[in-house]
């Protein structure tokens, strides 16, 4: 048992950041990156519950400094709490990111679905219809209102019947009840010797006076002895053996749906990955660039599955592609954090910006301008290597 000062998170791989408390805004934002970055690693082995700590100390952190807290985190805490099936929970964060930034359209998805979970159709709509009108180009909103609608429409359907069952069951105990009191069970008759049992309805007395249903059908002596002669019912060994013919698929007969495999393709991924985003600059109209110098921290999954003739390419990487640049003699570096890359085109990446502590102050301009966006500037050309390296993955 933990006593007062002991760790509660001895357990946890992560027990070294989920019980550190610094006192001072610079300590609590160093252990801030450091915790949102194992977050993502934990979302991307699948490990749901150290996901979840991970990004509530982050949370936490934020929340004792006014001003600092970050929308994205609420989000990303929302979307593991569904995967927990924590539904309220990623409800209430999904509400906690809109709250701090209106415009995070990824957030208004995850209230959505949270809210179609709970049932709450018409609330579930009107946060879709929000995220349309902030993305009308995206087609996932118009799928996830259709579908909200329809399970609405089946929902209303199955309470209409579960209470037309119930007025039924109701009817029928009313009418059972009548008939007792209307209808006195029967006298029962005494039975004569050699009449037959009528409470033994659909039984029968064999020749030797045991008592069988009426199905069971007697074998004569005379009967028994043909089947005896001629050999029936007893076991015949079989010696031929049992051809195993190809399966269509080029299995055995038992596999006659054909074969499945599975390539893991995670190596090739971490090798070519940074072969295409190593080395691409963009030249800063005011003299300058700024360039990829390395891509790390890639994880998750990747493989090519072939079933019944049919390929599935499945993605789904983090990873962080660092930067540097150089304006005369101020230089600067950061990185771009993705996470949520994957081979489905509706499903946008998810994108955080950190600037490194030793950047030039006189940076900071030119690195909102030409860095940070997504449509421009180094992220926009990333972004845009990233997508065609996802395609041609899809082509393999």
């Amino acid at each position: 048992m933990a006593g007062p000062t002991s760790n509660p998170y001895a357990g946890n791989r992560h027990a070294d950041v989920l019980h550190e408390d610094p006192q001072d805004e610079a300590g609590k934002l160093r252990l801030v990156e450091e915790v949102k970055n194992r977050a993502k690693g934990a979302f991307a082995q699948k490990d749901m519950p150290s996901a979840e700590l991970l990004y509530s100390k982050a949370i936490s952190l934020l929340e004792t400094m006014p001003g600092k807290a970050e929308a994205p985190l609420y989000s990303n805490r929302a979307m593991v709490r569904l995967n927990l099936n924590k539904v309220e929970g990623a409800l209430e964060d999904a509400k906690s990111c809109l709250s701090t930034d209106p415009t995070f359209v990824k957030a208004y998805y995850r209230k959505a679905t949270a809210l179609t979970r709970l049932n709450e159709w018409d609330e579930a709509i009107a946060a879709a219809e929000a995220g349309l009108a902030l993305e009308p180009a995206n087609k996932a909103w118009s799928e996830l209102i259709d579908k909200a609608k329809k399970d609405k429409e089946k929902d209303a359907e199955e309470k209409a019947n579960l209470k037309r069952d119930a007025q039924d069951v109701r009817v029928e105990l009313h009418n059972a009840s009548t008939a007792r009191v209307n209808n006195p069970a029967p006298v029962k008759k005494e039975k004569k010797e050699d009449e037959e049992d009528i409470g033994m309805r659909g039984y029968k007395t064999r020749s030797d006076g045991k008592t069988t249903s009426y199905f069971h059908t007697e074998i004569t002596d005379e009967a028994k002895e043909l089947i005896a002669k001629q050999g029936y019912g007893k076991p015949v060994k079989l010696d031929a053996p049992v051809e195993d013919k190809e399966g269509k698929g080029g299995g055995s007969s038992w596999n006659q749906a054909g074969t499945y495999e599975e390539r893991g393709m995670i190596k090739l991924v971490k090798e070519k990955l940074p072969q295409v985003l190593k080395g691409l600059k963009f030249d800063l109209p005011q003299g300058g660039v700024v360039s990829v110098s390395d891509v790390i921290d890639i994880a998750g999954d990747a493989s090519i599955t072939t079933a019944r003739g049919k390929r599935k390419h499945l993605l789904d990487l983090t990873f962080s592609v660092e930067y540097e640049m150089k304006v005369g003699t101020d230089t600067g570096k950061g990185k771009f954090c993705y996470s949520e890359v994957n081979c489905d085109a509706d499903d946008d990446m998810e994108v955080t910006f950190e600037v490194g502590s030793d950047t030039a102050p006189s940076l900071k301009g030119i690195i909102d301008t030409y860095v940070k966006p997504q449509g421009q500037g180094l992220q926009g050309m990333v972004n845009e290597a990233i997508n065609k390296f996802v395609a041609e993955f899809k082509a393999i």
